[in-house]
């Protein structure tokens, strides 16, 4: 009686554990299941609702918060891939834009170069030249067709300079496109610790002609010690040529630089005055392409926005602000 007692006790707590595990197995299962159906969802439509789970074990619930994790890292890449994709068909679809106008204007100036020089060799073959003694062209004649030959030298160097002018144009577009394009192609740059005040002064010394050609005031107020700031210094020294290079076309009578040091940075401050009806809209000056209200005369459109880019890409801080007429550009880089 008590051995048969016992092993019915024992069949039931084994019949009891075996239950427990096979339903503990289905349930897994069909937790399983869920989040598999969930995740199908969630790569095949537009679900944006996080993976729920059907039984609250510790195991299931943490699975679906690594699983929740990973989707939103994968939604915020994908979001900044599609952004960043947005971004480059706007730059290449501007780049290629500005390269075909002023390379139509080219090509149409160089025609006009080689119908000049045509119509050159034309002249002098009937002239036949002049010299004392050749009597079949009298000095009067020849003093005409030199005068005329002059005249379209004169003509074929206006054109060359417009050519020149133009080439000069897509040259630094394509600079500045290769910058966006080629800081797009690494996740990160090696930064180093960089001489800011020297790279700032090179920068300065390159930019003194046009501001003198231009009779633009100069005021600076830059500290004289070593600035030792964390950078790449060929993107350091294209970021301070593009804010010179705004600054000297927009200006109007000056252009003041301030560089200060504070809260463990460098802080580096290009304001010019401009023209009343020139408005830029602070909120977009670092948009490729974007064009002022009242812009005039060459530019890509991109120096500002490389701007920005190299020093997202550094970590830099930069702003712009309007006031009064002012336009200011303020760059803060970290100190080493």
């Amino acid at each position: 009686m008590d051995n048969t007692f016992f092993f019915m006790l024992g069949l039931i707590l084994i019949v009891c554990i075996a239950f427990v595990f096979i339903r503990k197995y289905f349930m897994m299962k069909s937790e399983l299941n869920n989040f598999k159906n969930q995740i199908h969802q969630i790569r095949t439509t537009d679900r944006e609702q996080p993976i729920t789970v059907a039984s609250f074990g510790a195991s299931s619930v943490e699975l679906a918060n690594e699983i929740n994790a990973l989707i939103r890292d994968l939604t915020t890449l994908a979001r900044e891939a599609a952004e960043n994709e947005k971004k480059m068909r706007i730059v290449m679809a501007g780049v290629s834009h500005d390269f075909r106008t002023p390379l139509t204007a080219a090509d149409g100036y160089l025609q006009m170069i080689e119908k000049t020089l045509e119509g050159c060799r034309i002249v002098a073959e009937k002239s036949g030249g002049y010299d004392d003694n050749n009597a079949s062209v009298s000095k009067e004649e020849a003093d005409i067709v030199r005068k005329g030959v002059l005249e379209q030298e004169k003509e074929l160097r206006e054109y060359l300079g417009i050519v020149h002018e133009k080439v000069s144009y897509l040259k630094k577009l394509s600079d500045e496109f290769f910058e966006v394009t080629y800081i797009d192609a690494f996740e990160k740059v090696e930064l180093s610790p960089v001489r800011f005040d020297t790279v700032l002064s090179d920068v300065l010394l390159a930019a003194y002609s046009v501001i003198e050609e231009k009779k633009l005031e100069m005021k600076m107020d830059i500290p004289e010690e070593k600035l030792l700031i964390s950078a790449d210094e060929h993107y350091l020294k294209r970021i301070l040529e593009n804010l010179f290079s705004n600054a000297e076309k927009y200006a109007v009578s000056f252009i003041e630089v301030t560089v200060k040091r504070e809260d463990g940075a460098v802080r580096l401050s290009v304001k010019n005055d401009i023209s009343g009806d020139f408005s830029p809209d602070t909120n977009h000056i670092f948009e490729p392409f974007y064009r002022a209200k009242g812009r005039s005369g060459p530019g890509s459109g991109l120096g500002l926005y490389v701007c920005k880019e190299l020093a997202d890409f550094m970590n830099f801080k930069i702003e712009g602000s309007i006031e009064r007429d002012i336009f200011c550009i303020e760059l803060v880089m970290p100190e080493t």
